[in-house]
């Protein structure tokens, strides 16, 4: 039994070196970072995604206004009529009103949507440029792992941040 005890730990203590020497000759992982939000928001096309946008949403709104303001009057000389007229015809021009303003909400969802929509179409066209370039950097560099600053909780100053080149990329792609 001694001799059993004894052959189990003399293979416990071989795999227990084997195990270190195969960690000692592995090589760390390299690992770099780089700022996605403000890579992100640093690209030229952010910068006329941000332009072009403000200039559609400013338009919608003023559609959207234009389409409110008859109702908002109709609302008023309906409120005002309300003494006047007679019940019947009244609960019909509150119904008639109100079928309006639903088409009303529905045209003001639409616009929304499509400025919505349009949105979405550039921050994923700027997103997967950033996300080509990180690729590109890190298979170059041989970088390990790529992680954006935003979710670590730290990195020793020897950790590269790639934050620059990954924009300078990016916009040499989104740019074209």
């Amino acid at each position: 039994m001694k001799t059993t005890l004894k052959a189990g730990v003399l293979a416990l203590v071989m795999a227990v070196a084997a195990v270190a020497g195969v960690q000692a000759q592995a090589k760390a992982p390299t690992i770099a970072v780089f700022d996605a939000q403000q890579v992100i928001n640093g690209t030229n096309a952010a910068k006329r995604a941000i332009s072009e946008l403000t200039g559609k949403r400013n338009a919608a709104q003023s559609r959207i206004d234009a389409l409110e303001k008859p109702l908002l009057d109709k609302q008023q000389k309906l409120r005002s009529q309300q003494g006047v007229m007679a019940a019947d015809k009244f609960q019909q021009a509150q119904a008639d009103f109100a079928k309006e303003l639903n088409d009303f909400r529905q045209q003001a969802q639409k616009i929304q949507g499509d400025l919505d929509e349009q949105n979405m179409k550039l921050r994923k066209t700027i997103a997967d440029a950033v996300k080509v370039s990180v690729e590109g950097i890190a298979k170059e560099k041989g970088y390990d792992i790529v992680l954006p600053k935003g979710v670590t909780f730290y990195a020793s100053p020897n950790v590269v941040d790639i934050s620059a080149e990954v924009l300078a990329r990016a916009n040499k792609a989104l740019d074209k």
